[in-house]
C-alpha cells in the first residue's frame, strides 16, 4: 500500500527575486510567481490528484489557492510543512550570509548546523518526514499535493536520496514539482521523479 505525494514549491514572491532568505517570514507573490502557479494548475489537471495540503505560510497559501481554483480539490493546512526557521538570518540577503563559515553546511549539506537561533536541515528535514508519514496514515493510498518551501523541500529530499550537497537555488526552482511515494508496509519513501513548471 503507497501513499502518493506531488511535493510542490510555493510560486515566486518578492523576496526570492531579491535574493533575501524568508525563512519563516513571508513576502508577496510576483507576477511571475502568480503565474506559476496558474501554469502549474493546468499541469497538475491531468493527474489524479484527491487533496492539497499546504504549509500555513501565505506564500504558500496563495499558490495553493491558485491551484485548487483549477483543481477543486478538498484543500487544507498543516503546520509542519512550515519552511526552515533560518534564525538571525532571516530577511537578510544571501549574498550577506554566504561568506559565514558554515553557510555550505547550513545550505549546501544536511546536517546539525543551523543559522543563529535558527532550525538545522536535519531537524527540519525529520519534521516534513514526520508530517508527510502523518498525512499519508490519515489519507493512505491517495495522491496529494503538499504546497511547501524550497529548504524544507531540498532537506527532506537530500536524505531521501541520500546526497551530500544540494544547493536549493537551481534544484528547487519555484512551482517545481518532486514526486514521492511512500510506501506503508516498508515505512519508507521513495523519490519518482521530478515536474518542473
Amino acid at each position: 500500500m503507497k501513499t502518493l505525494f506531488f511535493l510542490a514549491r510555493h510560486g515566486e514572491t518578492l523576496w526570492n527575486k531579491q535574493q533575501k532568505l524568508q525563512g519563516q517570514l513571508d513576502s508577496p507573490l510576483t507576477e511571475a510567481g502568480l503565474l506559476q502557479a496558474q501554469q502549474l494548475a493546468q499541469q497538475l489537471a491531468t493527474p489524479a490528484i484527491d487533496r492539497i495540503i499546504s504549509s500555513p505560510l501565505p506564500r504558500a497559501e496563495m499558490t495553493a489557492n491558485i491551484i485548487n481554483q483549477t483543481l477543486s480539490l478538498p484543500l487544507q493546512q498543516h503546520p509542519a510543512l512550515i519552511e526552515r526557521h533560518f534564525g538571525d538570518w532571516q530577511g537578510l540577503l544571501i549574498s550577506e550570509v554566504s561568506t559565514h563559515s558554515d553557510y555550505n553546511n547550513i545550505f549546501l549539506q544536511v546536517t546539525a548546523n543551523a543559522p543563529p537561533n535558527g532550525e538545522t536541515g536535519e531537524a527540519c528535514a525529520l519534521r516534513f518526514k514526520s508530517a508527510l508519514i502523518e498525512i499519508a496514515e490519515a489519507y493512505p493510498q491517495q495522491t496529494i499535493l503538499v504546497m511547501t518551501h524550497g529548504d524544507i523541500l531540498r532537506c527532506f529530499l537530500a536524505q531521501v536520496n541520500q546526497a551530500s550537497a544540494n544547493d536549493e537555488l537551481p534544484l528547487y526552482a519555484n512551482c517545481s514539482v518532486a514526486t514521492t511515494a511512500f510506501d506503508h508496509l516498508k515505512q519508507s519513501f521513495a523519490i519518482s521523479g521530478t515536474l518542473q513548471a
